[in-house]
Order: C-alpha cells, then sequence, then structure tokens
C-alpha cells in the first residue's frame, strides 16, 4: 500500500466546486507513479534494461462528490502482477476514510527501445507487494466495443499540443478523459467512467472524437486519427 495526502484546491474544481475528473485521476497517477518510484528492485531493472509501465485502461467510479478544500487520502495497491502485465486499486478517501472515488487499472511493461510490451524477471515482479482486491465496485471489461449499428457524431477536431505531453513524451492518460469528457452534451452526469488506451498520441497528432450513443445514460467517445484509428476510447455511464 501507498498513500499520499492532497488538498483539493482551484486547480482541482470545476466551476460547481467539485473535484474534475482529470484532477481525480493526476491524483491517482501521482500517487501510482510514486509507489512504482518506491519499489527498489523494479526501478532498478527499469533503469537497466529502458524499460517502464504503460496504462492499458483504467475504470474510474465517483461514491460522492469530493468539494474544493477538502484534504483526502489517495492510496494506491497492487492487487496482481505477472512478469509482463499488473493490476491496481487507487481510490481517494476523506479523512473520516470513507471512499469517495475508487478506481482499477491495469498496465504493461514496455521495452522502450523496441517500443513493444516485454516480460521481466519473476523475482523482479514478486519484489513487489500484493494487496487484495478491493471489492466495493463492480469491475467492467477493461475493452471498450464500439457500436457497428449506428454511426457516431464526429466531432472537432483536436491537436495534441505541447502542454498536452508528460514525462514519457506522449499526451498524458487523463488528458485523454478531458478531451473526452469536453464532447459529451450539456448536463450529461455520469458516476463511472471506462478509459481503453490503444495508441499513444504524441505533440502533433490531430485527434477526431466520435460519439456515440449507446443508450439511456451511457455515452462512448473514441478518440481517432484521420484514417480510424483509435487513441482512445472512454465510455461515460451512470450505473
Amino acid at each position: 500500500m501507498y498513500r499520499i495526502t492532497r488538498q483539493v484546491g482551484n486547480s482541482h474544481v470545476g466551476p460547481d466546486g467539485k473535484l474534475t475528473l482529470r484532477a481525480a485521476v493526476d491524483f491517482m497517477q501521482d500517487c501510482s507513479g510514486f509507489q512504482l518510484d518506491s519499489e527498489q528492485q523494479v526501478q532498478e531493472y527499469f533503469k537497466a534494461n529502458n524499460i517502464t509501465m504503460f496504462l492499458v485502461s483504467r475504470q474510474v467510479n465517483f461514491h460522492s462528490p469530493v468539494y474544493y478544500g477538502e484534504s483526502v487520502d489517495v492510496v494506491t495497491t497492487v492487487y496482481q502482477l505477472k512478469n509482463s502485465y499488473g493490476f491496481r486499486n487507487t481510490n481517494i478517501y476523506d479523512k473520516d476514510g470513507n471512499v469517495r472515488i475508487s478506481s482499477y487499472a491495469g498496465g504493461a511493461f514496455i521495452d522502450l527501445n523496441q517500443m513493444k510490451a516485454t516480460a521481466v524477471p519473476h523475482e523482479v515482479a514478486a519484489s513487489v507487494p500484493i494487496d487484495k482486491k478491493f471489492q466495493d465496485m463492480t469491475y467492467l471489461p477493461r475493452k471498450i466495443k464500439l457500436p457497428k449499428d449506428r454511426e457516431p457524431e464526429i466531432m472537432d477536431e483536436v491537436k495534441v499540443c505541447r502542454y498536452h505531453i508528460d514525462i514519457n513524451r506522449h499526451m498524458n492518460n487523463s488528458v485523454y478523459l478531458q478531451l473526452a469528457e469536453e464532447c459529451l452534451p450539456d448536463g450529461c452526469g455520469y458516476n463511472t467512467v471506462r478509459i481503453e488506451y490503444r495508441t499513444a498520441a504524441e505533440y502533433g497528432d490531430v485527434m477526431i472524437p466520435h460519439r456515440y450513443n449507446l443508450e439511456e445514460k451511457t455515452e462512448v467517445i473514441s478518440l481517432q486519427d484521420a484514417y480510424g484509428n483509435v487513441f482512445a476510447n472512454v465510455e461515460f455511464s451512470n450505473i
């Protein structure tokens, strides 16, 4: 288990004073990244072999809103780790220990020299402590299927800017969610978000959002290039 504390400030909330989706995921990413940094044996192997972990999918459940001024604990735990991928829960708790936002995410080990998935030795993966899987959420599938029986609404294209790029030289994972959220109809509420990352977006890439209204209270935004290749699919729903 790894824990950090954050106080919700002006840069973390929307006009309603609630913690935004992007800020919540940024908190989660920070906590997860620091936890990975703290695993000495993993980091030594990563540095020696130019390996990192890329996020493949994430699900976020909003149990109750988090507001401006609140102090929250962000807690991450790894509940499954294989030689080439892993899964973790990263939850946001209030000071009374109530879970306000829960999440699970999956990542893959990537060889940066060849830019493809790779396996790490068993003893390296085994050095990471494994915790119990968080039970107070419904785990939805990692893959998001686009409907074949309806045409999407094509939204205005978005160019990947310098301020979207993170330390991995790709668009930050939370920005995909922010861009997809901007495509939702006015007044569209949600309490569950799923994102499936397909292709890392780089500076200068152009994304064309495709919006699908699947059923009542469910919207899918597919961020694609001009040739239909998918950067990420994002589902917003009320469950």
